[in-house]
């Protein structure tokens, strides 16, 4: 038996995945707002990321930004091809940017629209001569068609698992550039910009400045109910005269703006091209991001603010559109970042598909996609909240320009990556015990080699198979199955099963879940349902005198308010025997929400008859105060009990490993058939009197249901992976 804590995939923040509804015409902003949170820095492990409800690493093969601002651009095809490939972000700009036709020898740049395209936040004027076709810009104007087809953009990128980088401003690398933004007074009605590009994102304008923080306002306004958005601050501020000062003032500009939002949006800067030691950032922003981060140093350099750290752009590597970019991105997830975008140009317009002949410094296309996605199969195969960046388990001497880093949950987990050819032996530091060893080829994906080993603890020796140019490894732990499992429910399925309905039905959702894809979703509305009290499932009995093992996890969302009518949200309960006279009773034991905490009751009663005396007598009840609720958060419970009326019986429960309730006697009535498990909500409405407090609808989340025999213990019930 285990009492140690256990370790977890991590808390979840609550999500509800209702953006076909949301963005349907008639739901207001407010109630965007309220539905879900934003992604968020993993609260476990702030070096990646949460989203709607698991531990998420970004890593993409996107287009040049213009998705949005190029009013030519096919973005729902595009975001097609990249959900088709299993790739879940997009960096987009927004408008304020463009480029020119042939801008850094990028051919078909979609960043660069043809005469006419260029969509941006402020209206057209009517007056003719702005620099790329059409009439001048209105500063004071905002362009309804640009904020409808951003809004559309994002909504539909969070159909399909795609998370947008919105990107607020870029500098103007050339005059060329700065010829081109509705910011310069050549291109607006309003007599604003008449300064150099090299002051456009300063302090020194106080007119042009209200011109940019009025459109972050209205930016952040438009996407405030996306939970699948965080704001970049500026591209690459460190060319084109942007002040630090600056960016912190947008910074602060967002964080105003989403002051009365009831979530916000993680805000990201731009650091440097390759790497640079972080100093002094700034509270608001908690993502840093770096282009071109090769070799990754950059990760281990500000690995220590506890935050994530992005290679959100690629490119200028030669002629080869595939291998230098598989290699950073592999070296770069490995060395612990969580975003990893590699900039594509076979995206384009009239090409939406990826299907654009490459002519520009940098890679994409199919053969990249594929070897990306093996990247992110790799890196998602494991838990990876619980690893962190460790190259000192790695003791081997490698060929003169081959390196090899490590992403470590010791004794657990080993994430290992070699770059460079004519490695032939990798020693690894690994505590004791029995491991398995995959070598895989990061081109197909297939394993190159595979062992089993047990180790005593100390170097661990593994001969690298014949690879070229980059190979990775993966080692876990070998750790026993579960054992002595009398009935196990994961709700991978679409179906109950074995499970029997009580009351309304519950529903397998895939909206989040403790382990796996699915989870078991609990709703019951008072006013709506068909019965107003209970939306519960009846699972496995168990036997008075014997020993059994309960496993299960509970999520209440973020919106689960404190209320005073009692609600029962996991139950054994006793089967009367009617024969005699008895009726229904409360539960034996049962777990409850009441209040905003959680309780916890223990009921017996020895006498044959609980009804005896002509009323309900019980011999004994035990109530426990377990603290108060987290809300977002999978909360697991193991259970140890001897059903027992007699002396003999104990109870044991641990809450998120820690042992809440030792209680040795009696803990189960006198009953021919012992006491069976309930799962759910049920709640004090049943009197249609009586009025309701804080709520009168609920929706929880159950999931990883185990009970096991005597022969079980706590590591084969307890929810999570193995």
């Amino acid at each position: 038996m285990n009492g140690q804590r256990r370790t977890r995939t991590g808390p979840v923040l609550g999500w509800m995945f209702l953006a076909m509804a949301i963005l349907s015409p008639g739901w207001g902003r407010a109630a965007r707002a309220a539905a879900f949170a934003p992604i968020a820095l993993h609260p476990e492990n702030p070096h990646y990321f949460l989203w709607r409800d698991k531990p998420t690493v970004l890593i993409t093969s996107a287009e040049h930004y213009g998705a949005v601002l190029n009013r030519a651009f096919d973005y729902v095809k595009y975001l097609d091809t990249l959900q088709a490939n299993g790739f879940n972000m997009t960096r987009t700009f927004s408008g304020a940017y463009c480029e020119p036709p042939g801008a850094f020898n990028i051919e078909k740049n979609t960043l660069a629209p043809a005469r006419g395209d260029l969509l941006c936040p402020w209206a057209r004027s009517d007056t003719p001569g702005y620099a790329n076709g059409g009439n001048k810009f209105d500063l004071t104007k905002w362009d309804p068609e640009y904020f409808r087809r951003l809004s559309d953009f994002v909504a539909q990128a969070g159909r399909r698992g795609i998370v947008v980088e919105m990107v607020l401003f870029c500098p103007f690398y050339e005059d060329s550039m700065w010829e081109l933004s509705p910011m310069n007074v050549r291109n607006n009605v309003n007599d604003i910009g008449t300064m150099p590009r090299t002051e456009v994102y300063t302090l020194k304008h106080p007119k042009l400045l209200a011109i940019q923080e009025a459109m972050v306002r209205r930016i952040v306004e438009a996407l405030e109910g996306f939970d699948n958005l965080y704001y970049e601050i500026c591209n690459e501020p460190y060319f084109g005269g942007v002040t630090m000062d600056w960016q912190h003032h947008i910074a602060e500009t967002i964080a105003s703006a989403e002051s009365r939002f009831a979530h916000r949006h993680l805000i990201a800067q731009n650091i440097a091209n390759k790497a640079q030691v972080v100093e002094n950032p700034s509270p608001l922003v908690s993502i840093f991001n770096f282009h071109y981060a090769k070799p990754p140093i950059a990760v281990a350099q500000n690995y220590h603010w506890d935050r994530v750290i992005g290679d959100d752009e690629t490119g200028f590597a030669g002629d080869d559109r595939v291998k230098p970019y598989r290699l950073e991105g592999w070296d770069f997830i490995i060395a612990g970042g969580a975003v990893f975008n590699n900039l594509d140009y076979s995206f384009a317009v009239g090409h939406e598909d990826g299907s654009a002949r490459i002519n520009a410094p940098g890679g994409g296309g199919p053969e990249l996609w594929h070897q990306l996605a093996i990247l992110r199969d790799f890196i998602n195969g494991f838990d990876f909240i619980r690893m962190r960046p460790d190259d000192s388990v790695l003791t081997s001497d490698l060929p003169d320009g081959t390196t090899a880093r490590a992403l470590v949950q010791p004794g657990v987990a080993y994430a290992i990556y070699i770059n460079g050819n004519n490695a032939t032996r990798l020693t690894v530091d690994l505590p004791s015990g029995a491991y398995k060893a995959e070598w895989i080829d990061t081109k197909t994906g297939q394993i190159a080699d595979a062992q089993s080993f047990t180790h005593d603890s100390g170097l661990h020796p593994l001969d690298v198979p014949p690879y070229t140019d980059d190979i990775a490894l993966r080692i876990v732990s070998a750790q026993r199955p579960r054992q002595g499992l009398l009935f196990e429910s994961d709700f991978e399925t679409e179906d109950l099963k074995g499970w029997k309905t009580s009351g309304n039905a519950p529903r397998v959702t895939g909206v989040l879940a403790r382990a796996g894809r699915q989870a078991m979703q609990t709703s019951l509305d008072r006013d709506k349902d068909k019965v107003s009290y209970r939306t519960e499932v009846s699972g496995p009995g168990a036997d008075v005198g014997k020993e059994y093992w309960y496993g299960f996890s509970i999520l209440l969302p973020e919106d689960y308010q404190p209320d005073g009518i009692w609600e029962i949200v996991a139950q054994w309960h006793g089967v009367p025997d009617f024969d005699i006279g008895e009726d229904w009773r409360n539960p034996v034991m049962a777990l409850s929400t009441t209040n905003g905490r959680w309780g916890w009751v223990s009921r017996w009663d020895a006498k044959r008859n609980t009804f005896e005396s002509g009323t309900r007598q019980y011999g004994g009840t035990q109530h426990y105060d377990l603290g108060r609720y987290r809300k977002g958060v999978w909360t697991d419970w193991v259970v140890h009990v001897k059903w027992s009326y007699g002396r003999d019986g104990f109870l044991q429960v641990w809450k998120e490993g820690d042992k809440v309730i030792d209680q040795d006697g009696p803990n189960a009535f006198n009953d021919e058939r012992g006491p069976y498990f309930k799962m759910g909500l049920y709640k004090g409405w049943a009197d249609a009197d009586r009025p309701s407090d804080a709520v009168s609808r609920r929706i929880l989340y159950h999931d990883e249901f185990r009970m096991g025999g005597a022969e079980a213990g706590y590591d084969d019930v307890a929810p999570g992976p193995r």
